[in-house]
């Protein structure tokens, strides 16, 4: 083939090529118009931010509440507990600054590979994001789908949209992470320690004998206070894994105190730490449910430790897996055998 009819085969495919790409970009629904002037997503949120007194979070037949009560944000749908401000207030933002900066499809069979279909759905992934005022009455609602990772630029994401009654989609120039995940809202960790920094521990299982434990030589592991004549632990790491459990006890639900009243108490797990601070856990289930009840306490450099966690536990029941009750409600007898003759 000779040099020059090369190079106009070339040119040729070159042309077909970009062709084909403009066909496909001037038919398909998902492709961004050039055209398109980015606009604020919700223009009456950023003018009344200020009447926000709730927000919804509608996915499925779940719905996840928070209203603001005398300056807090509580999740009402959650028994009350306080929301963390912080992640409150960063939902606001990002629905306030957010800007529609491309238009993607408007098919409603498309609608699910952007996390849109309808948020009614049992097994949708969209949500119906509803801002309300203090009449019920929504200043802005929004339906979230996917988000985007990096889609502007280096820890910049963005969240696919569509309005509700509009089959319009849009890809939004922010994160709008509102979910129904509880720990999405609040702190849900009510013990975060070092192991390590636990002096003592105090073991009640109900009809069983309480025991002690307390901090090794070592500074680091733990052992029983007295161990019985003629037994040794089932397994070297036995007391470590009690220290540990009560270490951490984060809740996977939240509700009125009482509301557990009606489980059985399965004991309770008292510890100290080096500063003095001291947290009691009562434990009630029914081998299905958990729920612990946390009463704090402490003196010098641990009492604002303690008064900040009784003012956030302080009414309430908290659900916690049944791992977290094995965990610590441990029977001395389940924890020792006989030691070798």
């Amino acid at each position: 083939m000779k040099p020059n009819e090369f190079t106009a085969l070339a040119l040729a495919a070159t042309a077909a090529f970009f062709l084909a790409v403009a066909t496909y970009v001037a038919a398909t629904p998902w492709a961004s118009r050039l055209s398109f002037e980015p606009a604020r997503l919700l223009p009456q949120l950023s003018s009344r931010a200020s009447d926000v007194a709730a927000i919804e979070v509608r996915q499925g037949k779940t719905t996840a509440k928070l209203e603001k009560q005398d300056g807090t944000w509580r999740i009402t749908s959650e028994g009350g507990y306080p929301a963390d401000p912080e992640k409150v207030r960063a939902l606001l933002v990002a629905a306030t600054e957010a800007d529609v900066v491309e238009k993607k499809t408007a098919r409603m069979e498309r609608h699910a590979d952007l996390g849109l279909a309808d948020p009614e759905l049992a097994e949708t992934s969209a949500r119906l994001i509803r801002f309300l005022d203090k009449s019920g009455a929504p200043v802005a609602e929004i339906i979230a789908g996917r988000t985007t990772l990096d889609a502007f630029e280096a820890s910049k994401g963005g969240t696919y949209v569509r309005r509700p009654g509009d089959n319009q989609s849009y890809l939004a120039n922010r994160e709008i992470a509102a979910s129904l995940s509880l720990r999405d809202w609040a702190e849900t960790k009510l013990v975060d320690l070092k192991p390590e920094v636990i002096k003592s521990i105090r073991i009640e299982p109900v009809g069983q004998a309480p025991y002690e434990i307390k901090r090794a030589a070592d500074g680091k592991s733990h052992e029983l206070v007295a161990m019985p004549a003629g037994k040794k632990l089932k397994y070297v790491s036995g007391v470590d894994d009690i220290a540990e459990a009560v270490s951490l006890i984060e809740f996977k639900g939240v509700a009125k105190a009482g509301a557990a009243d009606n489980l059985p108490s399965k004991g309770k797990a008292t510890f100290t730490t080096d500063n003095g601070f001291n947290v009691v856990v009562e434990f009630r289930s029914d081998d299905k449910d958990a729920y612990v009840r946390i009463t704090p306490s402490g003196e010098g450099d641990s009492k604002a430790a303690a008064d900040a966690l009784t003012q956030r536990t302080q009414g309430f029941d908290f659900e916690v897996p049944l791992a977290e009750l094995r965990a610590c409600i441990v029977n001395l007898a389940d924890l020792i055998e006989d030691a070798p003759a």
